[in-house]
């Protein structure tokens, strides 16, 4: 029964992929200038080079307020080489109540459902006891200058990689940022973190800049890079694309985004510590993409499902291991 649903499933999910891909390209186009030049490329590369992809900023450490429905609203004090608006960090505490908990679970969404009651759904997580549970919204490019984009998952990626680049260093930053002021405001001991797709990467990202434990990666995309060229349709369109772009400018490198891959770095933590659970009929992020972290940490929790990406199967499975892993530490 599993596979004949997961078979479905997978093909539904490829057919959003394919049209997700292509939109993503004509929404990329609306903006003529960032096709012929990327003037920071160079400059973000160089700094990435220079400092590392975690490179510290000041004012990490903030003082976290919650408004009556659990929102936190922070200045990122990350600085875009490419200028541009300062980000934003938010976040919401879905039950916030009048006492905290000594432990923080940090949950970071999939990247078009910036959404913490469906997370929530997702994984169980409000029957977890003993956690402060908070829902990082990923970047700021999530909210546009007149409000929300009309798909919140348009606006990570860019011709301009450099954007791109920014977008997701961004994102590590406030997610940093977001763990070491709540920490410093209310004490926690202990932080843990849950990543669903993109936030999976960002999971990873954390676990290398910061001392979180345990770190569960569901469906994770290892490398933007190989995510970015193969969803959907861009295994057919990437080379049609790049030459493209290079009449006008001859630097366009989808190689480019190399420079995120979390996998360059290690974790602050055992790698027994970290789990990652998998959907082997996943259109998004195809589970042949995850093998090098299986090859990284070799000794991590490994857990596969006949499902896909957007459509999970063996759900209350999946609850259970989630509270057992984090009620382990």
């Amino acid at each position: 029964m599993d596979r004949a649903v997961g078979t479905a499933f997978a093909g539904l999910e490829a057919l959003f992929t394919a049209g997700w891909s292509v939109t993503e390209i004509l929404y990329a186009l609306r903006r003529p200038d960032q096709l012929l030049r990327d003037p920071h490329r160079l400059p973000v590369l160089e700094d990435i080079a220079q400092h590392g992809l975690y490179k510290p900023h000041p004012d990490e450490a903030q003082h976290v307020e919650l408004d009556r429905r659990g929102w936190i609203h922070l200045p990122n004090p990350y600085t875009r080489i490419g200028g541009g608006a300062p980000d934003q960090i938010v976040a919401r505490m879905l039950r916030p109540g009048q006492r905290r908990q000594r432990r923080l679970l940090l949950m970071c969404h999939c990247y078009g459902l910036p959404f913490p009651r469906y997370m929530e759904s997702m994984f169980g997580l409000r029957d977890l006891r003993g956690f402060d549970v908070v829902y990082n919204i990923m970047g700021s490019h999530h909210f546009g200058p007149r409000g929300r984009l009309p798909w919140p998952g348009f606006g990570l990626m860019s011709l301009q990689l450099s954007r791109s680049i920014e977008n997701i260093r961004a994102a590590i930053t406030g997610l940093r940022t977001l763990v070491t002021s709540l920490t410093h405001t209310f004490g926690y001991e202990s932080v843990s973190v849950l990543g669903y797709s993109i936030g999976g990467q960002l999971a990873l990202h954390l676990g290398n800049c910061a001392e979180v434990s345990p770190i569960i990666a569901y469906c994770p995309v290892a490398s933007l890079h190989n995510t970015a060229s193969n969803l959907g349709l861009m295994s057919v369109l990437e080379p049609a694309v790049v030459r493209a772009v290079r009449v006008v400018r001859d630097d366009f490198d989808f190689g480019d985004l190399q420079v995120l891959d979390p996998l360059q770095a290690s974790l602050q933590t055992d790698p027994s510590n970290l789990m990652v659970i998998a959907q082997i009929r996943d259109a998004m992020v195809p589970y042949d993409q995850l093998h090098p972290i299986r090859a990284a940490y070799p000794t991590a929790e490994w857990h596969t499902y006949p499902g896909t990406h957007v459509f999970p199967l063996r759900r209350r499975e999946i609850h259970r291991l989630v509270r057992g892993k984090l009620r382990s530490f």
